[in-house]
């Protein structure tokens, strides 16, 4: 029974109780809630109906304002056939927020047409002609841009608004003010408007019934004409509606219709029948009363006594149903306050879990964070300790090898010295050559190691920079193999040249120590008798080979991707080195932005070459 959101307040006006108007499918789960609600209500037990709304509500998510929104109507509707107005006003309210903001303009006129039933019952009849009005307008406009949407709803809205409008209407004639008294006996004009106007909606509404067919809202339109033409003094007009309407009711088997609508006529006797037969006590009472009076003015006394005698039965029996439903509505609040108050205390039980799983999860993550830090920091710190360990190894292993480099040298210099200096006229002048050259060659080796080390030493602390400039490559190529020359002729090695005018982008000091590293290193692992060849390439790039051994591609890969120190060689003639020399030159020629290569093969000799920028 899918009733979301219809028209039920119309079911409290006198003259709508059988009205079915169209409303809009629930939403799915928990429709069977909303639906088991909504036939509870129905069906008059409304204290159960009510539980169950709440109790639904309490699975309901707070974030799923639709699927709440539909509890909520079916709490103001029973709250207002219960009669407690204030908490049927409050979910009419929230129904009427949701669907302002959320809701479609069908959802909207429908939330409206509800909030209007109560507060017309409430006596508060301003406000509802004003809900009606946005109600009808909406409706107009959703006729006028949706050929789907029917004029029904415009029909209840224009009757309803009639219903409220005699309603508001007889207060007014009840209550003339001086000022606005007519002429016909003291009637009061706003009151005569708004019963016309009453009358113009009521009359619309009963002609879109007409053309949609449907005959029991027809007669219950003329109905309701009868009573707007009754409270305008118009007996025959009045009676005619009546007579439409009671054949209508009876037609399409509307009791309840017809029970009003003999009220209306006057026919008191069948209508105490017709409401004694359907339980109706409140309209039976009434016109039992009216035949009080009708025979206590006739002077029927006995025939007064009679009805005066069933009036107060009927009277006492309305009595007790009004305290059962006080005591009801009582009931109703107090197990909505005691399902709110649980409801309260399992949120602020969820609030206390959620916020000891916040904080467990915080301290767990802070104890996760802590513990990675420290394991960081020791992994840190012994990575620390070996770099420290390492760099403390290389440099005594430099020290050793520097010490060596540096003593070897001198110490055969000495000698060379004290030979020279002792036995100077026993040597022929082709034996000072030769043992000069030795000491010129061990002074060489010196300098070179003293100048690299310094390179190197620059280089780590940061104060070495580059200025590249456009350098002729050829030209320094043969400046720094003239002053390796000396070193060579020592060894009988050749240099050869093959270069020719290149020009490169870089660094002048470094290219030099770049070209004299490569050379001197070449030289070094060229047997005696062999040859050093040196050339340019296009664009930008030089080589130097030389006929010693072949260098394995372990020894290669070292000396490209070594990030402290290059294992150190001893030469063709015994020269011993540092291994830092080619490390030097690969620093050297990755800051001038060029590359370097080593290509050997067996007997085939070595092949350095560097490419620098044009």
């Amino acid at each position: 029974m899918k009733i979301r959101r219809n028209s039920l307040i119309a079911l409290t006006f006198s003259l709508a109780l059988a009205v079915p108007v169209q409303g809009k499918n629930v939403l799915p789960p928990p429709m069977e809630c909303v639906d088991s609600a909504y036939s509870l209500a129905m069906s008059g037990h409304l204290q159960e109906a009510v539980a169950l709304g709440y109790e639904a509500l309490e699975t309901v998510p707070e974030d799923s304002a639709a699927l709440r929104c539909e509890f909520y109507s079916c709490l103001l509707y029973c709250y207002h056939r219960l009669g407690d107005y204030e908490q049927a006003l409050h979910y009419g309210e929230l129904c009427l927020l949701y669907d302002e903001q959320h809701g479609t303009q069908a959802d909207l006129s429908a939330s409206l047409g509800n909030l209007a039933g109560v507060y017309s019952s409430a006596g508060k009849q301003d406000v509802a002609i004003e809900y009606l009005r946005r109600s009808i307008d909406i409706e107009q406009a959703l006729i006028a841009s949706d050929s789907t949407h029917t004029a029904a709803s415009l029909a209840i809205r224009k009757a309803m608004l009639g219903e409220v409008l005699v309603a508001k209407a007889k207060e007014t004639l009840s209550h003339p003010t001086d000022a606005k008294k007519g002429t016909d006996g003291g009637m009061d004009a706003d009151g005569v408007t708004m019963l016309a106007e009453a009358l113009r909606l009521t009359d619309e509404a009963l002609q879109i019934e007409r053309q949609l067919g449907r005959r029991t809202q027809e007669g219950i339109r003329l109905a309701q004409l009868a009573n707007i033409y009754d409270a305008l003094g118009q007996e025959a007009r009045a009676k005619e509606c009546n007579q439409q309407a009671l054949a209508l009711a009876r037609e399409t088997g509307n009791r309840a219709s017809e029970l009003i609508i003999l009220l209306q006529d006057g026919q008191l006797e069948q209508a105490i029948e017709l409401a004694h037969e359907l339980g109706m006590r409140k309209q039976e009472y009434e016109a039992c009363d009216r035949l009080y009076r009708q025979a206590q003015a006739a002077g029927r006394s006995a025939e007064a006594l009679t009805w005066l005698e069933r009036t107060r039965v009927l009277h006492e029996q309305l009595q007790s149903e009004e305290t059962q439903r006080q005591l009801t509505i009582a009931q109703v609040r107090y197990d909505s306050f005691r399902k709110e108050q649980q409801l309260e205390a399992q949120q602020r039980t969820i609030q206390e879990e959620r916020l000891r799983a916040r904080v467990l999860f915080v301290v767990s993550l802070l104890s996760f964070i802590i513990v990675l830090l420290l394991i960081l920091l020791l992994v840190q710190s012994r990575r620390r300790k070996r770099m420290i360990e390492e760099a403390a190894a290389y440099k005594q292993r430099q020290y050793t090898i520097l010490t060596h480099d540096l003593t070897n040298p001198m110490v055969a210099q000495q000698q060379v010295l004290r030979m020279l200096y002792r036995d100077f006229s026993l040597h022929t002048p082709e034996q000072v050559r030769t043992l000069t050259g030795q000491l010129l060659a061990g002074s060489d080796s010196q300098l070179a190691l003293l100048r690299n080390l310094g390179e190197i030493a620059q280089l780590e602390q940061g104060k070495r920079t580059m200025q590249p400039t456009r350098l002729n490559l050829s030209a320094l190529i043969t400046d720094i193999a003239r002053i390796m020359r000396s070193t060579a002729e020592l060894k009988d090695v050749t240099i050869s040249l093959k270069v020719e005018r290149t020009f490169v982008t870089a660094d002048r000091e470094a290219l030099r120590t770049i070209l004299r590293n490569i050379l001197s290193n070449a030289i070094k692992f060229t047997p005696k008798g062999g040859e050093v060849e040196v050339g340019t390439k296009a664009p930008s790039s030089f080589y130097v080979h030389n006929d010693g051994e072949h260098i394995p591609q372990e020894q290669i890969d070292e000396i490209m991707h070594a990030k402290t120190h290059v294992t150190s060689h001893i030469g063709t003639n015994g020269e011993s080195g540092t291994g830092v020399g080619l490390l030097l030159c690969r620093e050297l020629i990755a800051l001038n932005r060029g590359t370097m290569q080593i290509l050997s093969a067996p007997n085939e000799g070595v092949t350095v070459e560097v490419e620098l920028p044009e």
